[in-house]
């Protein structure tokens, strides 16, 4: 079980959340649809530049405002340029050294808008018009919001997290 501070306005975007390995014990939350949290992201992120993306064995890092905000994708995206030149599914837990991450098109660009199309899908849609896509696991922690402050790291002002507040 991840456990972790939510910071004051720290909203739900998982749908589940499986707490030990083996255990059958779950925390029930909110998806991408919920309209108070869609809303939150819709009036946040727009604006967000991509400045890097870090590749983690478990995490695909999407650093957007000069590494001051964050986008952790933990399970699945998808990638789809406005031209329909790329267009993939990237699974994180995908085991296989054959995964390959072609991001640079987002590359100092801007969200321009944000969409969730269900509970398990959210695009963040950028000013070039190419999407990102990110996916909901119901078994999994599988993606956090952060802005952090940007004269102290340590600190969040900003979150959409996976977990229930009360868990935290």
């Amino acid at each position: 079980m991840w456990r972790g501070r939510i910071s004051d306005g720290g909203v739900v975007i998982h749908s589940r959340v499986t707490f030990a390995p083996g255990s059958s014990e779950t925390a029930m939350t909110l998806g991408f649809r919920s309209p108070d949290r869609l809303l939150k992201l819709k009036q946040e992120l727009p604006g967000w530049e991509l400045y890097q993306v870090h590749i983690d064995k478990y995490h695909v890092m999407f650093w957007f405002e000069s590494c001051h905000c964050l986008l952790n994708v933990a399970f699945r995206f998808s990638y789809c340029a406005s031209d329909g030149s790329i267009s993939y599914v990237y699974d994180v837990q995908a085991p296989g050294d054959r995964k390959s991450l072609a991001v640079d098109e987002l590359l100092r660009r801007s969200i321009a808008a944000v969409e969730a199309h269900d509970e398990r899908l959210l695009d963040l849609i950028f000013d070039s018009g190419d999407v990102l896509q990110v996916h909901d696991s119901p078994e999994m922690r599988s993606a956090w919001f952060y802005r952090y402050d940007p004269k102290d790291r340590r600190r969040t002002v900003w979150v959409v997290d996976d977990i229930e507040p009360e868990e935290a």
